[in-house]
């Protein structure tokens, strides 16, 4: 009996601002999704004009859920809870598509397993490298927030997001040096980076 696969990735874990998003994608082995999974692999590793091609693809062809949530949930509760959250919802969302033959095969996230027993979900380090239903989740989940990520510059235009999509690059410490936070900005992730400025002397962070 063919075994169905879904693979859950995210996005946005360590952004200094935005969302963190997670996607899922269903494969049911057929030759179309076969010849589509053959060219994905992990979204870091691909120029943003393969993963938006890629992303078209997916949607069009696959299954798929997609679930987010929010600076102020990371601030509040933590990265890690916000992140076995996610699965949690987009579980929630392909209940119908979970079978006794369906396999689910997710990024590594530290201590997630025993939430997920009853679900039988498997973790994986560098997952998004060994299977391709990994990949394509992390394609649409970056995808989807880097967009986002786009379309919040338009509202803050002083930070620079649609270039760094939140992460902490010269020019985002550099604007936050500047303007101060904005709403979008993970406050814990900006005092942990004052934090360390201070360790280290880097007056970028303070």
């Amino acid at each position: 009996m063919m075994k169905y696969i879904i693979g859950i990735d995210e996005a946005g874990r360590g952004p200094l601002a935005g969302p963190i998003v997670a996607a899922a994608v269903l494969s049911i082995g057929t030759k179309k999704q076969k010849s589509i999974l053959s060219g994905v692999r992990d979204s870091k590793k691909m120029m943003a004009s393969d993963r938006d091609y890629f992303f078209d693809l997916l949607i069009n062809n696959f299954v798929y859920a997609i679930t987010e949530l929010d600076n102020n949930f990371i601030d509040r509760y933590g990265i890690q809870a916000a992140n076995i959250l996610l699965v949690r919802e987009l579980l929630d969302k392909l209940k119908n598509q979970q079978t006794p033959r369906v396999e689910i095969k997710a990024d590594y996230i530290g201590g997630a397993e025993q939430y997920f027993r009853k679900e039988n979900v498997s973790f994986y380090k560098h997952g998004d490298d060994i299977f391709k239903e990994i990949s394509a989740a992390s394609i649409i989940a970056k995808v989807y927030r880097d967009r986002l990520m786009e379309d919040y510059d338009k509202e803050y235009p002083h930070y620079g997001f649609f270039q760094h999509k939140g992460y902490g690059t010269k020019l985002h410490l550099t604007n936050i040096k500047k303007y101060g936070h904005c709403p979008l900005h993970r406050i814990t992730y900006l005092k942990n980076l004052s934090l360390f400025a201070k360790a280290t002397g880097d007056s970028r962070g303070q």
